[in-house]
Formats: structure tokens, sequence, C-alpha cells
């Protein structure tokens, strides 16, 4: 069935540890379950806008219109820059901050959006989704049903990582935090890397 099927492949991207997981984990630590859900909402939205660019065979990556390796720059600059603020800045205590400004919403927003959507593994991802689903269930309903699916599993995950990181903040003390903090920031710097070797290769 599309619907069991797609659901399972959105809601296995909560196996991914990638620089999307740990924006979502930072901004649900920073600002609790409502930051790490507008990250998410990023998130989705970029996928969305990824999903429709394969679906309409102008994918950014396989058709040159930025180009597989100024991705791979842009993104590289973006996570070298993630990376860096998280291992020089010092980490808060683990409080949830209740009430965010819209200027703060916007930035979680956008944040989920970008490291989503300039990460070429992304478009790989949906390149072979889109693919699996036309040889699967042709061009009609199933597919459409399918790659929905897929959508609402991406989003479930995420909403469950975003409403899960707060309680285990209360376990965490700031000695744990601050490696958690380092860690992050290196696994970020190791993608940056990754991405721009791609990107000069």
């Amino acid at each position: 069935m599309p619907f069991l099927e797609g659901l399972a492949w959105g809601l296995a991207t909560a196996l991914l540890l990638g620089p999307v997981f740990f924006t979502l984990l930072r901004a649900a630590l920073d600002h609790g379950f409502r930051g790490g859900a507008l990250v998410a909402l990023g998130i989705i939205l970029s996928d969305v806008l990824v999903m429709v660019l394969c679906l309409s065979g102008a994918s950014l990556v396989d058709h040159g219109a930025i180009g597989e390796r100024w991705m791979a720059l842009a993104g590289g600059l973006l996570l070298l820059g993630m990376g860096l603020h998280y291992l020089l800045k010092r980490p808060k205590a683990a409080a949830p901050v209740r009430g965010l400004r819209k200027r703060d919403a916007l930035g979680l927003i956008t944040s989920g959006f970008l490291v989503n959507f300039v990460n070429p593994f992304v478009f790989a991802v949906w390149a072979g989704l889109v693919l699996h689903a036309t040889n699967a269930f042709g061009e009609g309903r199933s597919r459409a049903e399918f790659l929905l699916t897929v959508l609402v599993g991406i989003l479930a995950s995420d909403l469950l990582k975003a409403w899960m990181a707060p309680r285990l903040a209360r376990l965490l003390s700031s000695e744990v935090l601050k490696w958690i903090h380092r860690a992050i920031g290196l696994l970020l710097l190791f993608s940056s890397a990754r991405l721009l070797w791609l990107a000069a290769a």
C-alpha cells in the first residue's frame, strides 16, 4: 500500500544523524518543543520544495540550474559557520525558553530550511524516492499518496525528536551539555569539510 510504505520511509528518517538532526536538537534544547517544531517546519518546507523540483524534472543538482559544486560550496560554508558557532559559543543551562519573539521564530524556521535545502544528499534522497514512486505506482494518485505520506512521516519523526529533547535535557548537567555542544559543532564541521571537498573535487 502506498500509504503504509510512504509512512515507513518517512519515519525511517528518524534514524539519520546529520546536520539537520543536530540543528533540530539544539533548537529544542534551547527553546523547548516549540523551538524544535519551528525548525521541523523549516525542514519540511524545504523537503516539499525539493520534492516538487524533483517531480518537475528541475532538480538543481541533476539539471545544473545551480550546479552540484555550487550547492556543495554553499552548504559547506553554512555548516562551517554553524559548526564554529557551536564550538565557540558557551552553552546555556538546559532551561527551555517559553516565549519566542517573531524574529527568533523566523530564524529557527530559516535555519531548518537552509540546513536541509543546501545539502545535496537531500536532493539525492528525494530523486530516489520520486523515481521509486514512479516505477512502483506510476504517475497517478498512488504516487502522490506515497510521497505525501513520506512527508507526513518526516514531519512526525522530527516533531517526536523536538518533543523528546527538552525532556532529556532535564537529565543533562551543564558539563554534559558543554560536551554535547562541542560534539554537535565537530559533526557540523565534519559535514562542512565533506561538502567543501565535494565542491573542490
